[in-house]
C-alpha cells in the first residue's frame, strides 16, 4: 500500500479498538459451514500492529428471553437494561456491532462511513433471513424425520395423518 491511501485510511490515528461484532454467515450447509456465526458474538480486538477477531460466547438472543431472564433471577436490572437498549428486535435480538476506537485526531464520520461498507445491505439481510429460515427448517426435518417412519405426505399427496387408512 502506498504512502498516500496510507495517509488516506480513515483508521489512521487508531491506537486501540475493541468490542464485540456479528459476522455474518458465508456457507450455510454443506461442507466447510459456518452457520455457528449466526449465533456467536465475536470479540474484536486490535493494539497497535496486533488485530484478532475470536468467538466470545452466544449472543441472548440466541436462546429465548424466558431462558434468558432465568439467567438474571438475582439481577433482573440488568435483564431489564439489556432489553432496553442492546436488543435489537425480536428477530435478532442483541446481535449487533459494537466496537470502540482510541487514537488521536480520530474522524469519527469517516471511520463509520468504512465500516459501513462492511454491513450487509437491507437486500442481503432479507436474504440473511431466507438462509437462516432455510437452516433452521432444515435443521428441523433431519431431527424430526425417522428414516423408518412415514413422510410427511405419502403417495396421495395427503398429509401425514392418513398413513393409518391405507
Amino acid at each position: 500500500m502506498g504512502d498516500d491511501k496510507v495517509q488516506q485510511s480513515p483508521f489512521v490515528g487508531v491506537l486501540r479498538s475493541k468490542g464485540f461484532c456479528w459476522i455474518a454467515p458465508d456457507r450455510w450447509m454443506g461442507p466447510a459451514m459456518d452457520a455457528w456465526r449466526h449465533d456467536t458474538a465475536m470479540y474484536w480486538s486490535h493494539a497497535g500492529k496486533h488485530f484478532g477477531i475470536n468467538t466470545a460466547g452466544k449472543w441472548w438472543g440466541s436462546i429465548t428471553k424466558e431462558q434468558m431472564k432465568a439467567y438474571f433471577a438475582n439481577n433482573l436490572p440488568e435483564y431489564d437494561r439489556i432489553m432496553r437498549e442492546d436488543w435489537v428486535s425480536d428477530e435478532w435480538g442483541d446481535r449487533r456491532q459494537e466496537i470502540v476506537f482510541i487514537g488521536v485526531n480520530l474522524d469519527e464520520d469517516a471511520i463509520r462511513a468504512a465500516l459501513d461498507e462492511c454491513i450487509c445491505t437491507e437486500k442481503e439481510m432479507e436474504l440473511y433471513s431466507q438462509q437462516l429460515r432455510n437452516l433452521i427448517e432444515a435443521s428441523f426435518s433431519a431431527q424430526a424425520i425417522d428414516p423408518d417412519g412415514p413422510s410427511l405426505f405419502d403417495e396421495t399427496g395427503n398429509d401425514h395423518l392418513d398413513v393409518g387408512d391405507k
